[in-house]
């Protein structure tokens, strides 16, 4: 094999690929629209304490014990009717009064999201108000020991944020190959290629180097991103990061293949594809882990390519480590299958008769 061939035909795809609005559009600029998601689901990774209005008349003062517990962002009013306003408008959560004997809680009802934070507060500020009244001794105490998944502490933006590298990986293989090889073989440029003296190889490793770059310029551009928007923290292990882009990249195109295979039209190997990819967000552990599934949906996952992407991904980023053998073993089954649909792909198209 020529390299001067070679490089010429990747030139060539590389061209053809940041031309194609289409194609930049699904590999560098939609996996972006994702990120949006992260100010749906929190948007920022610092946590923000429920606030709770205090007003009390008795000569007890509770507020010491409520800003023990450190959970709660307290607030005092000087009379009961500003307290209730604050809560109308919503400014504060939780309103506790207390007259010296009696504590009384106020709260706007009808609010289901908060109603978990709101009986929350409800019963710990009440042990804690009795506790220190009654000079209850602790029998227990409780220590907590924050443990981590992976190699940093990371937020629900971090594990989000790596979730859209995993969907700019499908975007980048899947539909990129759907547009290569159907567009190129309903156009006939496949049977014309197959009268040139280029050896189908050439033109396979052209077009999956090409595929490296744009998920390589996808996923820096994702990272350098999310840094800016979500200050994320991520702790790269660079190596292992290139060996799951470059396998699950693979692992991709030979989903796309297989669709391009399954569907000669390439319009409709791209609405299967979209259709695929949706199923594949909510139930390969995208935004969101897989635990909080039910059981039925979990077994499902376990058939969705995607979901392995994730985890390679997110053991690279130091997000949630997996043993080593599940790791070579991943990234050894998703190249496998991309060179062996790339192989198979060539031999049926590009070969001449």
């Amino acid at each position: 094999m020529s390299r001067n061939k070679l490089k010429a035909v990747f030139i060539a795809f590389a061209k053809e690929a940041f031309r194609n609005k289409l194609e930049v559009f699904f590999t560098l600029f939609f996996p972006m629209i994702f990120l949006l998601f992260g100010f749906f689901f929190g948007g920022s990774s610092d946590y923000q304490k429920p606030s709770v209005g205090l007003y009390q008349t008795g000569s007890y003062d509770i507020s010491p014990v409520i800003e023990e517990t450190g959970a709660w962002r307290l607030s005092h009013f000087d009379d009961e009717t500003s307290l209730e306003e604050e809560i109308r408008s919503g400014d504060i959560l939780l309103g506790v009064t207390f007259d010296g004997e009696k504590i009384s809680y106020l709260y706007r009802e009808g609010d289901v999201g908060q109603l978990s934070t709101i009986e929350m507060a409800r019963a710990s500020i009440s042990a804690a108000v009795e506790k220190k009244i009654n000079n209850v001794k602790s029998v227990i105490v409780v220590e907590n020991i924050p443990e981590t998944a992976g190699r940093v502490r990371a937020t629900d933006v971090d594990y989000m944020m790596s979730g859209v590298v995993a969907i700019s990986l499908l975007s980048a293989g899947m539909f990129s190959v759907i547009s290569v090889f159907g567009r190129y073989r309903k156009r006939g440029v496949l049977d014309r290629f197959k009268i040139t003296p280029l050896k189908p190889m050439t033109f396979i490793l052209g077009s999956t180097l090409t595929r490296f770059l744009v998920s390589l310029v996808s996923i820096i551009l994702i990272l350098l991103v999310s840094r800016l928007l979500f200050k994320t923290s991520f702790q790269i292990d660079w190596p292992l990061f290139l060996i799951s882009i470059v396998s699950s990249t693979l692992g991709m195109m030979a989903l796309g293949l297989f669709l391009t295979l399954l569907f000669r039209n390439p319009e409709t190997a791209d609405s299967a594809a979209s259709i695929l990819m949706v199923i594949m967000i909510f139930l390969a552990g995208i935004y969101f882990p897989l635990t909080f599934l039910p059981g039925y949906l979990r077994t499902i996952s376990i058939f969705l390519p995607v979901k392995y992407v994730a985890e390679l991904i997110r053991h690279s980023l130091g997000i949630e480590l997996v043993s080593t053998a599940y790791f070579v073993i991943t990234n050894i089954v998703l190249s496998f299958s991309g060179v062996l649909l790339l192989y198979f792909t060539g031999k049926r198209y590009l070969s001449a008769s």
